[in-house]
């Protein structure tokens, strides 16, 4: 059990490294989306002459806004949840319960990493109208995003698993988890 403690305290450094930064990541892009779409509205409501890039910028950024701050939220497991039935449960079923959920999990986040990359792949030769980048800037959001879930979510599944050899160490009430919330 000693080694199982060693990976999940290896990735927990790890998870929360990555999640500082896109914590940080996920407030710029919500000041330069905001920003971005004051400068628009400015520009076409009050100076008359609309930016033809700004609609399709924040698009593009929300899209990544969404993808880093998507592991933010996982870490914290403050997903939507209907737990009334798994509080109820014995604690090494209820582990059970979150291998089973975080196999799910690893293997959803799997294939968007897959697809996602080869999304990105396929785009790179094509460009947004208003905008000179490259499509796989753009999409490249998915696997980045998809990979940091897929590190928490096989954090949790090994949390859940030492959970079901020791139902003493509670996964729901483990104080292991560390809080990476933005205050």
């Amino acid at each position: 059990m000693h080694f199982l403690g060693l990976i999940i305290s290896s990735l927990d450094w790890i998870n929360n490294k990555i999640l500082i930064f896109c914590k940080y990541l996920t407030i710029a892009l919500v000041g330069i989306i905001a920003l971005n779409v004051f400068v628009g509205v400015f520009w076409r409501y009050v100076l008359n002459d609309s930016l033809p890039w700004y609609e399709e910028s924040a698009k593009y950024m929300m899209l990544w806004m969404v993808f880093v701050a998507c592991p933010i939220v996982l870490k914290q497991r403050q997903n939507i949840a209907i737990d009334i039935v798994i509080k109820r449960l014995s604690p090494r079923l209820r582990n059970f319960n979150f291998l089973l959920i975080y196999t799910m999990v690893l293997g959803l986040v799997s294939v968007f990493v897959w697809h996602g990359s080869g999304l990105a792949w396929i785009a790179r030769g094509q460009s947004p109208t208003s905008v000179d980048i490259s499509f796989a800037y753009v999409y490249a959001a998915i696997p980045f995003g998809c990979s940091i879930m897929a590190l928490i979510a096989l954090e949790f599944w090994f949390r859940a698993l030492r959970g079901i050899f020791r139902p003493e160490e509670d996964y729901l009430n483990s104080d292991d988890v560390v809080d990476v919330s933005l205050s």
